[in-house]
């Protein structure tokens, strides 16, 4: 029981009927418009449609929510809610928002469980510019697994209806990796690039905007497992497009394809690295550049090797880990110090485990050169030989301190 002057407040019980759910439909649209423009371009419409549910809700009142300015519609911006959309929520969506007359790009980010039906609302678009239907952000692990099901079959002839448009704005086209992997002159996704291509040219959207010609601007039909389905020389975040001569001749000019996240942006862009080892190309967002502490070159994952004691990077070449046999510590040279290896046996031992390697201790002849541990020196002929009085002296010591 509260006592007197006691902040605390007795809590009442609130029935939510249907009744009190429905004043919520009858809110004037103004403090409902407001409320929407907190919330994302996908959240927003998924709003509006709930709304709509009601039947008293018009289409002008989803259109007041979602707002005019519908220009690009990324569903990256909630990613959770985009893996759980079906393709009947994309096109509730689409039309939600008008699409077909409004969205200049439209990134079907996360929206994993779709099959690509649902872009039926975009059927001869006109205005449309970019479609990202890889499924993944930007600088995000362009690999999904387990292959999404969107496919050719269904989103192809969509895509045809917008190429076909006259006086079109379509200029950029990301593909799912999968699609990609499949090569084949005689697939229906080969056909279409043909055609995309073919269109990219006749609008004339091919020319490179440094030179002004016309040459590798188009998606590449080669069959690379990099690059076969990209628009190469396109950036994909400001849709610039230098041929590869500008590309390597001017530095404002460059592209790079990072084979990380699949995509294709230029200098201003994005930040590249290129491994010092394979040469391959990364955004510096996609993989944090490693580099190599014994000649400084750029690694990337795949090339990078490191100490697992103090994670120092190292490239093939420098690489220099090693294993202790005695104490089972593994590290690069700076982490076992005074490291010393048999050249015959490979037996092996850091300066900390001198005394338990004993006998077997690794020795470095000061006469030849050799490094060996006591076994391998005994089993060679070498120092009767060659009569190493170094060598002699390595064998008789333990013996002789005895």
């Amino acid at each position: 029981m509260a006592t007197e002057g006691s902040s605390k407040r007795r809590r009442v019980a609130v029935n939510v009927s249907s009744t009190s759910v429905k004043i919520f439909y009858d809110l004037p649209i103004e403090p409902l418009v407001y409320v929407a423009n907190f919330l994302s371009m996908p959240s927003r419409a998924m709003f509006a449609l709930a709304l709509a549910d009601d039947g008293s809700f018009t289409e002008s009142n989803s259109r007041e929510i979602v707002g005019q300015q519908c220009e690009t519609l990324d569903f990256g911006d909630e990613k959770e809610l985009a893996a759980k959309l079906s393709d009947g929520y994309i096109d509730a969506i689409l039309r939600c928002v008008d699409a077909v007359n409004k969205l200049k790009i439209l990134r079907l980010t996360n929206c994993i469980n779709i099959t690509g039906v649902g872009l039926e609302s975009l059927r001869g678009s006109d205005i449309i510019e970019k479609i990202d239907l890889s499924l993944v952000g930007e600088h995000e692990d362009q690999s999904l697994l387990p292959e999404p099901p969107i496919s050719c079959e269904h989103v192809l002839p969509i895509l045809d209806t917008i190429i076909n448009v006259e006086g079109g704005a379509l200029k950029h086209l990301h593909f799912p990796r999968h699609w990609r992997l499949n090569e084949s002159t005689g697939s229906d996704f080969h056909h279409f690039l043909d055609r995309f291509n073919q269109m990219l040219c006749v609008r004339g959207l091919n020319r490179c905007l440094k030179c002004n010609g016309e040459r590798e601007l188009t998606v590449e039909l080669g069959f690379s497992l990099d690059d076969y389905g990209i628009q190469f020389s396109t950036c994909y975040a400001c849709s610039k497009h230098y041929c590869e001569d500008c590309s390597v001749i001017h530095d404002d000019c460059n592209m790079n394809l990072c084979l990380k996240c699949g995509r294709v942006y230029c200098s201003d862009c994005s930040v590249a690295n290129a491994c010092g080892s394979c040469a391959t190309s990364f955004c510096a967002q996609c993989i944090a550049p490693a580099q190599c502490s014994g000649c400084e070159e750029i690694l990337c994952d795949t090339c990078r090797c490191h100490c697992q004691n103090c994670q120092r990077s190292y490239c093939d070449d420098c690489h220099a880990e090693n294993e202790c046999d005695v104490c089972r510590s593994i590290g690069c040279g700076e982490c076992l110090a005074s490291y010393r290896e048999c050249e015959d046996c490979y037996f092996g031992h850091c300066a900390d485990c001198v005394e338990e390697a004993g006998i077997n201790r690794i020795h470095s002849c000061e006469d030849c050169g050799r490094q060996q541990c006591i076994h391998c020196r005994l089993r060679r002929p070498y120092p009767i030989e060659s009569s190493c009085s170094g060598c002699f002296k390595i064998i008789s010591e333990p013996w002789i301190s005895r």
